[in-house]
């Protein structure tokens, strides 16, 4: 019996997920011009949304849904003061904020099929513990790592050919309210 204690995988959710629900706040992890390909599926879906791409805690706490949008442009980040370490830390203090306050949590990976660059990647590995939902261009080289992340850390994953089916992917999530 101890055995079987120490081996079952652990869930870092406890219960339910929460539903996504409007009013969307779009804020990224590395400061990509992935936001914007977000920020304009939920405007077609007519869901009410705001975005910032240096968000904090306070910017988002009157949303109902949070989206971070994964993926590390190294100059955007010189350019907002911003170094690996303290965008991991604001994402890491937004996801625990937000999931204390209940708030549905949606990440996004927009990449594709190129590797993952050690940027990117340190931000997902420190955001897949937080979200409740993770939708992902699929790619050789990243379909393994996000399938065993949403298993390791007990997600719904996504998995799209491309970014053209965002705005259904989103959808989907939001049609489940």
């Amino acid at each position: 019996l101890i055995a079987l204690i120490a081996s079952a995988p652990t869930r870092v959710h406890a219960g339910p997920a929460p539903a996504p629900r409007p009013p969307v706040f779009i804020t990224t992890a590395g400061q990509s011009s992935d936001m914007a390909p977000v920020k304009q599926a939920i405007d077609a879906l007519g869901l009410k949304s705001s975005a910032a791409p240096t968000a904090i805690c306070c910017d988002i706490k009157s949303s109902g849904t949070v989206i971070i949008v994964f993926r590390a442009d190294e100059d955007r980040m010189k350019a907002a003061w911003l170094t690996a370490r303290t965008e991991q830390r604001r994402i890491e203090d937004i996801l625990g904020k937000m999931r204390a306050c209940g708030l549905a949590i949606i990440g996004v990976y927009l990449g594709g099929q190129h590797e993952l660059d050690p940027v990117t990647r340190r931000l997902l590995d420190a955001g897949m513990k937080g979200v409740h939902y993770f939708i992902a261009a699929r790619g050789a080289s990243t379909d393994d790592y996000f399938n065993a992340a949403a298993q390791r850390h007990g997600f719904e994953l996504i998995l799209m050919d491309g970014p053209s089916q965002l705005q259904s992917a989103i959808a989907g999530l939001f049609a489940t309210e």
